[in-house]
């Protein structure tokens, strides 16, 4: 077992805020981040083409 096996998937937030953000350090945080940006970049493409 690596040492990034037991990192939380959700941390909370440095920026002062009562919030919990992904955590990088865990695989299936990491995994969420870049599915994350894919759907969003995808939705974006998407949208953009659908307008005329």
């Amino acid at each position: 077992m690596h040492k990034r096996d037991h990192e939380p998937v959700f941390i909370r937030s440095r920026w002062g805020t009562n919030r919990y953000v992904y955590n990088p350090n865990n695989p299936v945080g990491l995994a969420l981040i870049v599915v994350t940006v894919f759907v969003v970049l995808g939705s974006l493409f998407l949208l953009g083409r659908s307008t005329p």
